[in-house]
């Protein structure tokens, strides 16, 4: 009896063994959507690519067709920002990147008491701490070209806008200035596994060998997504999944979306 007895003892024990194993599987943790958009709408006033503000509600369709976690704006007025930001959603708020006058010393203004002139971060879940300011590196002209951050309120990523300079020479300057120092300066836990975006008309190519190459502005352990032409986005402890460029009518840049997960 004992004989027969043993391999009933042995199956129950491999059959709990089993259902021990099974139960402690956890099941695999389901990568999140993250997504960036970036659009230039040349909306000054004063460059001939402006289209009397239409550029304003093309963008507004674009980010509620393409539903950003976060959207970067350049060549704006601070007036455009809160339709912007409302298409984003109801918890997403902006920092604005206000342009300097190197002329008046005052902030660059819009045409038509359209209000101050520059760039906008806008980020879906809100913004915790945010900030701007103006490039140590400048060109000859009267735009003192600027930078804005913000720290996202619930995840505690970093996003960052830029429009740099059209001299190839200072936009290289003006981007290594921004990358890395001033955006981990947004990150209180000075952890190398937070997430960072930093996205803009940075008026650099990806141009292998070129002394003003973009990539020439991105630090070890961070990697760039670019459209083919000056819009990219930097980024860091993000996976990347691709990228798409939707035309736009009413600017000359078309808006440039990179998704990520995490």
């Amino acid at each position: 009896m004992g004989a027969m007895g043993s391999p009933r003892r042995t199956t129950g024990l491999l059959l709990a063994a089993l259902l021990l194993s099974a139960s402690a599987v956890v099941p695999a943790h389901a990568a999140t959507a993250f997504k960036v958009l970036q659009m230039n709408l040349c909306n000054s006033g004063i460059a001939g690519c402006y289209q009397n503000g239409l550029a304003v509600g093309e963008a507004v369709t674009m980010i509620q067709n393409r539903q950003p976690d976060v959207v970067s704006v350049n060549e704006v007025c601070l007036s455009d920002l809160p339709a912007l930001t409302a298409a984003v959603g109801t918890s997403a708020r902006y920092q604005f990147a206000f342009v300097r006058n190197r002329s008046t010393g005052s902030d660059y203004q819009c045409t038509a008491g359209r209000g101050a002139y520059g760039s906008g971060i806008i980020v879906k879940e809100g913004i915790a701490t945010s900030g701007t300011g103006v490039y140590a590196a400048q060109d000859g002209g009267t735009e003192m070209r600027a930078w804005a951050c913000a720290l996202s309120a619930v995840r505690g990523f970093t996003a960052c806008t830029t429009h740099l300079s059209t001299t190839g020479t200072t936009a290289l300057a003006q981007c290594r200035e921004l990358v890395p120092a001033t955006v981990l300066s947004y990150d209180p836990t000075a952890s190398p596994s937070t997430r960072h975006v930093v996205v803009g008309d940075l008026n650099l190519k990806y141009s292998p060998g070129s002394t003003t190459n973009a990539q020439n502005c991105v630090p070890s352990g961070w990697f760039r997504k670019g459209d083919g032409d000056v819009q990219h986005v930097v980024a860091r402890t993000l996976a990347f999944v691709s990228t798409q460029t939707y035309t736009m009518r009413r600017t000359d840049h078309p808006a440039f979306v990179v998704n990520y997960t995490f």
